[in-house]
């Protein structure tokens, strides 16, 4: 936050095999010795009383709608050559390669385009059916009472624009929990601050996703911190074997998207070969 000069922050360290969140910070701090610091709003808990909009890292949860449907593999590819235009609004990729782009490609170079095609071949009724299934339409379950609800989008291009993040704002531990069920064999486990094993885990737990599509999307993660041109590569720390994602959102400002101000977010987990924990960080205007 200090390095990019970010106006906020917040982190949360998730043990996927549990749902226990092993660390969560949220910067501005307030010093609890002086209490009346915690009524400024700015010294607010963003780390799970505040929704933000996830940019490209939502590319994870819809590829892996894209997968879990049958409906696309990693073997297809989709046209990325020029924008994708729906109901007189273009979505057009941010560093575009404006060709044909296989399904690994496309969430390497996290394209817009290709992406929002996916979620056609699935269709608005499946991408909401797949939402609520891994938990990102309601608020999320935990002891602790300032946890936001998600902002659901309204508009007629939800089913292309919320593949990429754009129109729905989630809480941090809504998209760790939600994260943490697509790494690790795709069951979703409530999340909490207490102690849990993985056998009461496990009885708790419920399947969300296919084992394979699961599989699959560790592959992609390790490939976006291993490939060439992949947005995770920074991610590439000797001694762990880390898969990433990157997202840049917008900001809503005055009730309009800001053309300068962003949101920036990455979500990892390691060891991606059999995961246990999933980091995820978001940045204020960074």
């Amino acid at each position: 936050m200090q390095r990019y000069t970010a106006k906020s922050s917040a982190a949360v360290v998730m043990n996927v095999k549990t749902g226990e969140v092993v660390g969560m910070t949220s910067a501005p701090d307030y010093d609890p010795m002086n209490p009346a610091e915690a009524l400024d709003p700015n010294n607010m808990n963003r780390a799970s009383a505040a929704v933000y909009e996830m940019g490209s890292t939502f590319k994870v949860f819809a590829t892996a709608m894209a997968l879990d449907s049958g409906k696309v593999t990693l073997n297809d590819s989709f046209d990325a050559t020029r924008g994708l235009t729906i109901g007189g609004f273009t979505i057009n990729d941010f560093h575009g390669k404006h060709r044909v782009l296989t399904v690994p490609e496309i969430f390497i170079y996290s394209s817009n385009v290709g992406t929002g095609r996916e979620a056609l071949k699935v269709g608005s009724q499946g991408q909401q059916e797949f939402l609520k299934r891994i938990g990102l339409m309601d608020k999320v379950p935990t002891e602790l009472p300032e946890v936001a609800r998600p902002i659901l989008p309204c508009s007629h291009l939800f089913t292309v624009t919320v593949p990429f993040g754009h129109g729905i704002s989630l809480s941090p531990p809504a998209t760790a929990m939600a994260a943490s069920a697509v790494m690790t064999c795709g069951i979703l486990i409530p999340p909490t601050f207490f102690p849990r094993s993985e056998e009461e885990a496990r009885l708790i737990g419920k399947r969300v996703l296919k084992q394979s599509t699961s599989d699959q999307m560790r592959y992609l993660m390790r490939l976006n911190v291993l490939a060439p041109g992949g947005s995770g590569k920074q991610a590439d720390i000797p001694g762990y074997r880390i898969g990433g994602k990157t997202g840049t959102a917008e900001k809503v400002v005055n009730g309009r998207y800001s053309n300068d101000k962003r949101f920036n977010a990455f979500l990892a987990t390691f060891p991606i070969d059999d995961p246990q924990y999933l980091v995820l960080v978001v940045f204020d205007e960074p």
